[in-house]
This record gives C-alpha cells, sequence and structure tokens, in this order.
C-alpha cells in the first residue's frame, strides 16, 4: 500500500466513525457539495465534525455556506485537514478559523504484528452494552477529558441497546485493573482498518503501563475478530512515544480547524 494512501487512513477511519456512530445513535448527518457534516446534538465542537471530501479542490462557496448553517444553528465545528491540504487551510484561515495543536497521524501494519514480550498491567475490557455502563462512560470521560456531562450519553447512546453489540464495528470499553476501574477506550473498525479512540486513564492510575495495554488489547480483538490490517489513531504529544514503542509509525500532523460562533 503507498505511504499516500496509508496516510489518508487515519481522516478515512475518523469519518467513517463520526458517521457510523451518527447513524447508531439516530443523530444528525447533513451533505453539503463536498462537505459531509455530523452533529452530535451539542454545541461544543469536540464531537461535531466538517470533513472536506475532495482533497484535491477547494471550495470556498461551499465552506461559507456550512459555516453559515453551523452559525444559524449555533453550532462549533472541528475540521480536519490532511497537510497536503494547503489550499483549504489557507481558505480556513482566511475565513477565521482557529487551528489547535495538531495531533500526530499514527499508523501500524498488523498483520503480522507480535505483542511485545514485557508483561504489562492485567486489564479487563469491560464493553458498554447497556445504559448504566454508558453512564459510567460518560462520568468517566468528563473526569479524563473534560466533557461536558451527557455529551457522550448521547455520542453512543446507540451501544446501550445495540442489537449485537459484540460484532458491532464500533466497540467502547470499561478499562479495570484487578477489578478496579482505572480509564475509558474505544474502537472502530472499517475495511480492515482499526481506529483506536478515546484512550483516556484517571490520573491516579497513569505511568503503570495501562495506556499501552489497552492499545495491545484492541490489537488483539482487532486481528482476532475482524482480521484487520492496520491500526490507526490520532497522538497527541504526551502519547507519541508509548505508541512508537508499540511498533506505530508517525506519519506527519493531521491539522484540527475549529470554527466557533
Amino acid at each position: 500500500m503507498e505511504n499516500g494512501h496509508i496516510s489518508s487512513l487515519v481522516v478515512s477511519n475518523l469519518k467513517d466513525y463520526m458517521i457510523h456512530t451518527m447513524q447508531v445513535s439516530n443523530l444528525e448527518i447533513h451533505h453539503f457539495q463536498n462537505i459531509t457534516l455530523t452533529i452530535n446534538d451539542s454545541k461544543s465542537s469536540l464531537l461535531n465534525f466538517a470533513f472536506y471530501d475532495n482533497t484535491t479542490e477547494c471550495n470556498e462557496k461551499n465552506i461559507i455556506e456550512v459555516l453559515e448553517f453551523l452559525k444559524k444553528r449555533k453550532i462549533d465545528a472541528t475540521w480536519p485537514v490532511e497537510s497536503h491540504m494547503k489550499k483549504l487551510k489557507s481558505t480556513l484561515e482566511k475565513l477565521g478559523l482557529v487551528s489547535v495543536s495538531p495531533p500526530k497521524k499514527a499508523i501500524a501494519n498488523i498483520e503480522n504484528y507480535i505483542i511485545p514480550p514485557t508483561k504489562g498491567p492485567n486489564i479487563t475490557l469491560d464493553i458498554v452494552n447497556n445504559e448504566e455502563k454508558l453512564l459510567e462512560l460518560d462520568k468517566s470521560a468528563s473526569k479524563i477529558f473534560y466533557s461536558q456531562q451527557n455529551e457522550i450519553t448521547t455520542f453512543l447512546r446507540g451501544l446501550a441497546n445495540h442489537h449485537d453489540i459484540n460484532n458491532s464495528k464500533l466497540k467502547f470499553f470499561l478499562v479495570k485493573c484487578n477489578n478496579i476501574k482505572v480509564g475509558i477506550c474505544g474502537m472502530y473498525v472499517q475495511d480492515k482498518v482499526v481506529g483506536l479512540y478515546s484512550d483516556g486513564v484517571f490520573s491516579e492510575y497513569r505511568n503503570q503501563g495501562i495506556a499501552s495495554q489497552m492499545v495491545l488489547e484492541r490489537i488483539k480483538i482487532a486481528k482476532k475478530q475482524y482480521n484487520c490490517s492496520y491500526a490507526v489513531a490520532q497522538c497527541m504529544k504526551p502519547s507519541v512515544n508509548l505508541y512508537k514503542r508499540l511498533g506505530f509509525k508517525m506519519l506527519g500532523s493531521l491539522f484540527l480547524y475549529t470554527s466557533l460562533v
């Protein structure tokens, strides 16, 4: 697989993940010319996304149309932009969008992935499959990521009564170590690519190897249950070295622009 296509897997998985979640949770998807907008019933940009579908062209008129739509609804949104989409970047900046700290695109070929021999903490991934666990996930996310109360409950409400959650492409977990809740994480599978999302460990349990084990456990699931070839993630600076140690390559930055109303 060519490097350019490999690099695009991060945004492709993110877009598919957001669209799938909107469908499962009966939330909003809007299609403008060359732009797909996903809205999480929230004003915050955290889980509202605008994806520019054409990576080689940029139509300022279309972008303005979406911005006007968002302004009318009083909704903030995040616009992911690949590093080569220079015209789109300059247009968004011209229109007043703000660039936030960009994560690195992390990718690993997991077809022949060998789990590192170092023994980590013994964690379990407790799948979110009912209302009670979904509320626990929401509370945990608010502590770890400072998300608004009920934001995750709304975003992932489709998981609480999913008819076949164990075989779902979208899974979220309460992470436990020695039967103590220590964090949360999620995964989304599309076209043999697993996206690793929402990795979070409570502050009192950090620096104990739990975050690494969360990655490895999801890779095991992705290989065994879905026969995945690649794992992708978005890494902020504190987690870059962790993913590198686990065999992930960093393929540049994913620029994130925020449209604020």
